[in-house]
């Protein structure tokens, strides 16, 4: 990402460290920005939460199997290494190049128009000029995000499903339904996937804008990730030790009740 990124800023002659200076200031502003969208997750990923809304049940299925396909297993530093490359990359790509050329692309749209008269002049107030340009390169970046994700992540629909036949119409009705509700998940699954990829992608983009230096939105993902993923993880592996300590002690109750 890191070498495409490279290839369109210089096809637009854009800086393609968007504005990276190490300084304390912007560290600060990473971590402060950092706050808000993983308050928001976690409180939306309560298992509490989760019982009573089938939103945020969605929702934490999808990062649950992001977890489990490609986080779990891994080792401590193996683990910090992609979220520091994935944080690093992406930024880079998106921001940096992606929203940066895309802003540069509408600024000299500006250009264009300045010396326009009568209902030719209008054209400045639209959104892909100034004093939009950057915003709207943060909207465009962030739906360019989402469909991106949605295509290479969203989770593709079986051929055929299997179950077991039931005769009595009771029992189809019970099966039936639940094939709706496990359809109803798949399909916010879909959607709660890219939608959440895109909300960050536009965070970051506006913070990128507020900030002016790439490595504010670099830690504030960093960051992000680091928390919400190892949280996730965290929470696995407390699962599957609850549900060993939950088969041993079945086993256990089962060979004294035979003893007895």
């Amino acid at each position: 990402m890191v070498l495409a990124g490279r290839f369109i800023c210089s096809i637009t002659g854009i800086d393609c460290m968007g504005g990276f200076h190490p300084s304390l200031d912007a560290i600060l502003e990473g971590l402060g920005y950092a706050a808000p969208p993983i308050m928001a997750l976690l409180f939306i990923l309560d298992d509490e939460v989760v019982k009573l809304s089938p939103h945020a049940r969605a929702i934490r299925d999808v990062e649950d199997e992001e977890l489990r396909s490609f986080f779990y297993g891994m080792s401590p530093w193996q683990f910090i290494l992609m979220v520091a490359a994935s944080s690093v990359g992406e930024e880079l790509f998106y921001r940096a190049a992606v929203q940066g050329a895309l802003a540069d692309i509408f600024l000299r749209g500006t250009e264009l128009v300045s010396d326009a008269r009568g209902m030719a002049a209008l054209t400045g107030v639209l959104p892909p000029f100034v004093p939009f340009a950057q915003a709207f390169a943060a909207v465009i970046t962030a739906a360019l995000t989402s469909s991106l994700y949605y295509v290479a992540a969203s989770p593709k629909d079986p051929t055929y499903v299997v179950a077991p036949v039931q005769r009595s119409g009771s029992a189809r009705e019970d099966l039936k339904k639940l094939f709706a509700a496990w359809y109803e998940r798949r399909q916010m699954k879909k959607i709660y996937s890219p939608l959440l990829e895109g909300i960050l992608a536009l965070y970051l983009g506006f913070e990128w804008i507020e900030t002016n230096n790439i490595l504010a939105p670099i830690i504030t993902h960093g960051i992000y990730s680091a928390v919400i993923l190892g949280h996730g993880l965290w929470k696995i592996h407390d699962h599957r030790r609850r549900l060993r300590q939950r088969i041993q002690q079945l086993k256990s109750e089962g060979k004294n009740s035979t003893k007895l």
